[in-house]
């Protein structure tokens, strides 16, 4: 029986270092969330944060500066202490920000958070040729992943459906379970020697048993079980 310790601050459960300034989300099942929850808790300390991303993520709803120079932008940093930014490249998404402007925001933001990855807003991905996109300055990585898949066909929940079916040796039609779950995250991320944690998101919907055969999976490696909605995280005691 696993013991746990519980957050309530996703910063200290992660265990992100004050040295660190450039943290990069894969992965599936909640990268946005957990980028915004860390923006707040970021600021929270005083600290400038800016949003972007290296692929394609959703429109901001608030604290959105797109398609603007550097000077622009590091306004809207300046006045809010934190800003969303990239390129519109749909009515729905926005990009990458220019290498340039990217290079003069970087430089002056406290805090840089990057969504590097797709996932259909599905909740489990394995990353394709050429994914994640992260970007020399990442210092952190934290590979995320939505255990709302657990119980479901494989084919249904996974972003990647083939490179996943390869990497598990089974077809898109089998139950995803809490094994399997934890085989596509590390499997698919563990090649980044990057510093960082795994973050599995959606805890709310498991039971006991369940976080435990998650904890035992991910013996020996760091990772925090979580829900971002219910802003409750769990470190396993025995780490």
């Amino acid at each position: 029986m696993s013991q746990w310790q519980q957050y309530s601050n996703l910063i200290q459960a992660l265990g992100i270092p004050d040295s660190v300034r450039c943290i990069c989300a894969v992965g599936a099942g909640g990268k946005t969330s957990l980028l915004h929850r860390l923006a707040e808790e970021y600021r929270a300390r005083g600290r400038k944060v800016l949003l972007t991303t290296t692929t394609k993520m959703y429109l901001p709803k608030e604290y959105a500066a797109l398609d603007r120079s550097a000077e622009e932008i590091l306004a809207c940093l300046e006045r809010d202490s934190f800003v969303t930014s990239g390129t519109t490249v749909s009515e729905e998404k926005m990009g990458p920000l220019p290498l340039e402007i990217w290079k003069d925001v970087v430089r002056e933001a406290d805090v840089v958070l990057v969504e590097a990855d797709g996932s259909r807003r599905l909740p489990l991905k394995v990353p394709g040729a050429g994914e994640p996109v992260l970007p020399a300055e990442c210092d952190f990585l934290i590979a995320v992943e939505g255990l709302s898949g657990i119980g479901q066909p494989l084919e249904e929940v996974c972003h990647r459906l083939e490179q996943a079916t390869k990497l598990l040796g089974c077809p898109g039609t089998q139950t995803v379970t809490e094994k399997m779950a934890v085989q596509l995250a590390k499997r698919g991320y563990q090649r980044f020697s990057i510093s960082g944690c795994y973050f599995f998101n959606q805890a709310d919907c498991l039971s006991e048993e369940q976080k435990n055969k998650i904890a035992k999976a991910m013996e020996g490696t760091e990772f925090v079980l979580g829900s971002l909605r219910e802003r409750s995280y769990l470190k396993n005691l025995a780490e």
